[in-house]
């Protein structure tokens, strides 16, 4: 059950009320948007044979298809670029392409080493079907060009960026109200109860902070942000319920910090969590860590 006379409450339901009442509708920081050292090295990866592509920029559109083939006999690395210009990200430098006239599919290799002219051919021919022949008609710049792919593409990692920009702002903010005498050490695989809980011989996963005192680990912090509800937020929450356990035989002080509006729309399985686990806080509580490590 959460300790809640320790944090500072008269009882359980006045708890529960003011966590619910403090969830954060978002966690979209000035991060949240852009992996902009990603997206540029991305781009930089390739800054030669983007400038040897700019050049079909520059001819005529008569001549492109030729001048094409011309650059991917001189220059084969330039191969490696073409999927990029349409926003594909391809496994093992291959495309399949069903072609509904063939009525099969077509394979296309994106590899230097593949390159000869029969095959130069084939990937001309698959940049005048995909619309990447014409594609240097219209821009004036593959750079930047590709640079806006880049950036569209990173928010497809934006899910991902969502969980670890909250573990950042909590590890921060812990980081604040902690005295000299504690010392937070994040995804630290020195100490992990992971393997313990699924009985593995590997190390598991790391907890997100460990929080040590005259290098002994006292505490340990997991942090999540839900935008939807779903399965995931309910088997997360029973599982560190189990964690919770283990923490406890090692007399280690186990804390969940989780925010977000999808507890708002699926209260139950929180609540049920609270009944079990001592201290679960939300980001803006993140202050009352120092009643718990007192």
């Amino acid at each position: 059950m959460i300790k809640y006379n320790l944090l500072g409450f008269e009882n359980f339901e006045k708890f529960q009320t003011y966590f619910f009442n403090t969830l954060l509708s978002s966690n979209k920081t000035y991060e949240y948007f852009v992996n902009w050292n990603k997206v540029k090295n991305a781009v930089m990866k390739y800054v030669n044979e983007l400038s040897l592509l700019n050049s079909l920029t520059k001819i005529e559109p008569s001549r492109r298809k030729k001048h094409l083939y011309d650059l991917l006999i001189k220059y084969p690395q330039i191969i490696e670029v073409i999927p990029l210009l349409i926003a594909e990200r391809v496994k093992n430098k291959k495309i399949d392409i069903f072609d509904p006239i063939l009525e099969k599919f077509i394979t296309f290799e994106f590899k230097p080493s593949k390159i000869k002219p029969d095959s130069i051919s084939k990937i001309v021919q698959f940049c005048a079907k995909t619309g990447i022949i014409d594609l240097f008609g219209e821009i004036k710049d593959v750079h930047d060009y590709l640079l806006g792919i880049e950036v569209g593409l990173d928010t497809n990692a934006r899910k991902n960026r969502s969980g670890e920009i909250f573990e950042k702002m909590c590890q921060n903010k812990i980081k604040k109200f902690l005295t000299s005498n504690y010392i937070p050490a994040n995804n630290d695989p020195k100490f992990i109860l992971y393997p313990i809980i699924n009985k593995e011989k590997g190390r598991g996963k790391t907890h997100d902070i460990v929080i040590y005192k005259n290098k002994k680990p006292i505490a340990i912090v997991e942090c999540n942000f839900y935008n939807v509800s779903g399965s995931k937020p309910v088997s997360i929450s029973e599982s560190y319920i189990e964690m919770y356990k283990v923490a406890k035989k090692h007399e280690i002080n186990f804390v969940w910090v989780t925010d977000g509006p999808a507890w708002l729309k699926m209260k139950e399985p929180l609540i049920r969590a609270m009944k079990e686990i001592e201290f679960i806080l939300n980001f803006k509580m993140l202050n009352l860590i120092k009643k718990i490590l007192r």
